[in-house]
C-alpha cells in the first residue's frame, strides 16, 4: 500500500514515471458536430415541458442542454480550425521533406544516394530528430577509432 501512495505523490508532484500517451485522433469534427446536434435535440424535446420543469424546479436542465448546444458551436468552430491547421503543417512538413530529398539528390551526382541518406536529409529539413518516446532523442553516432 505504500508503495501505491509513494507512486501517487510523484504524479501529484508533476514527477509521473510515464511518458504521457500520444492523443487519439478521430472524427473530431463528426463527433462535435453531432454532439451539439444531441444537445439541442435534448432542448428542443424538454421544451414543450417546461411548465412541468419549472413547477419542480428543474428549468436548469432545459438551460444545461441549450448551454451544452451554445458550446458545441463553439466547439465544431475550434476543431474545424484545428483540423486545417494540422493539415497545414502536414503539407509544409511533406514539402519541406521532398525538398531536402530534391537537394540530396542533386547535390550528390558522383554517389548513389541511399535511402539512409535521403530519410537524414528529411529529419534534417523537418528539425525534428527521431526520437524514442521512452528513452529521448537517439545519441549521435559516435566516430569509430579505425
Amino acid at each position: 500500500m505504500a508503495a501505491f501512495f509513494s507512486g501517487l505523490s510523484d504524479v501529484v508532484k508533476g514527477n509521473p514515471q510515464h511518458e504521457a500517451p500520444e492523443p487519439l485522433e478521430g472524427p473530431v469534427v463528426a463527433t462535435v458536430v453531432g454532439g451539439t446536434i444531441l444537445w439541442f435535440a435534448l432542448f428542443l424535446v424538454q421544451l414543450p415541458f417546461y411548465g412541468w420543469f419549472d413547477d419542480r424546479g428543474h428549468t436548469w436542465w432545459l438551460w444545461t442542454c441549450l448551454a451544452g448546444g451554445g458550446l458545441g458551436f463553439i466547439g465544431i468552430w475550434y476543431v474545424r480550425r484545428r483540423d486545417a491547421a494540422i493539415s497545414r503543417e502536414q503539407a509544409e512538413r511533406t514539402a519541406r521533406t521532398a525538398q531536402a530529398a530534391r537537394t540530396v539528390e542533386t547535390t550528390d551526382t558522383t554517389d548513389t544516394v541511399t535511402a539512409a541518406e535521403t530519410a537524414d536529409a528529411a529529419e534534417a529539413a523537418s528539425g525534428t530528430p527521431e526520437t524514442d518516446p521512452l528513452r529521448g532523442p537517439s545519441p549521435a553516432p559516435t566516430p569509430s577509432a579505425d
